[in-house]
């Protein structure tokens, strides 16, 4: 095997090598992400009849392709939606044989993420593989506004969980992988900023073609301090994040400067003036108390 091929077969990407020529198309390879993804033996994929491919694909080898949304079967005819990109390779002069790279991107974790959010407020989401290690994050929906002492991205979802909770986690994933489906859980943090938070968080299984759990997607729907007696200024950022209200957002909506409210948010000011705390409040829809216990006249 040539350190091409081998490379070919260790890609995460799921891929399939194409070839076309006046009388046929036809599956020259597929690695094993491919494979895993649609449940079918590199055998039975070269089995396709070349109708069947020309009319799957649409295929033109001959030129760059990218489709943003594709529905293709898997073995066990359950529909997948893939991204694909498809990328030409050089002619064979020999044979005038045309082939082409296809590069597949199972959508199912990104769909489910979307399905979530259309029923209630997702602060962050992502996907994490077998081994909790995360792959995906997305948190631009209403990040934390805090910078945290470790990040999700690279990192396992373990190492954002605090240690107590540690069998929790491993059981809810252990749960959702042997009953193949989606599983709620509360989960405390490890301490960000040296804050620890309580997430409320949903775990789903996503499919191979064999059936079988090859990664999970996750949404966490709510972030809410374990220690109600952390600083105003902390607890500021959190419900702006919650509301998904940026800094300027609420100075535009209440009439407050921006300076004013950088520094409610940095904690430089500790006790506002309660016509101040009370336009905040009922712009992030919450009561005074549930940010500052003290305000001044």
């Amino acid at each position: 095997m040539s350190i091409y091929s081998q490379i070919f077969q260790i890609m995460g990407q799921p891929m399939i090598l194409l070839s076309q020529n006046d009388r046929e198309v036809r599956i020259e390879d597929a690695n094993q992400a491919f494979l895993r993804l649609t449940g079918y033996t590199l055998a039975e994929l070269q089995s396709k009849k070349s109708s069947y491919l020309l009319k799957k694909y649409r295929i033109d080898n001959a030129r760059q392709v990218l489709k943003s949304e594709v529905g293709i079967y898997t073995k066990l005819e359950r529909q997948i939606s893939v991204r694909i990109d498809q990328q030409p390779l050089p002619t064979c002069s020999q044979d005038g044989t045309i082939r082409a790279v296809i590069t597949f991107e199972d959508l199912s974790p990104y769909k489910w993420i979307d399905q979530q959010a259309e029923k209630n407020k997702v602060m962050i989401s992502g996907i994490v593989d077998s081994h909790q290690h995360v792959r995906f994050l997305r948190d631009g929906l209403a990040p934390l506004l805090f910078e945290p002492d470790r990040k999700l991205n690279d990192e396992t979802l373990m190492q954002f969980i605090a240690d107590t909770d540690h069998g929790l986690m491993r059981d809810v994933i252990q749960e959702t992988y042997l009953h193949k489906k989606e599983k709620s859980i509360k989960l405390k943090t490890s301490k960000q900023s040296g804050i620890e938070l309580e997430m409320s968080v949903t775990f789903a299984p996503i499919l191979d073609g064999y059936g079988e759990v090859s990664e999970f997607a996750f949404v966490i729907w709510d972030l809410r301090p374990v220690d109600e007696k952390i600083e105003a200024s902390v607890k500021l950022r959190i419900w702006m994040a919650k509301r998904d209200v940026t800094a300027g957002h609420l100075s535009a909506s209440t009439g407050i400067s921006i300076q004013t409210i950088s520094k409610l948010r940095n904690g430089k000011i500790l006790k506002p003036q309660r016509l101040t705390a009370e336009l905040i409040a009922s712009e992030l829809q919450i009561e005074v108390h549930e940010i500052w216990s003290e305000t001044r006249k």
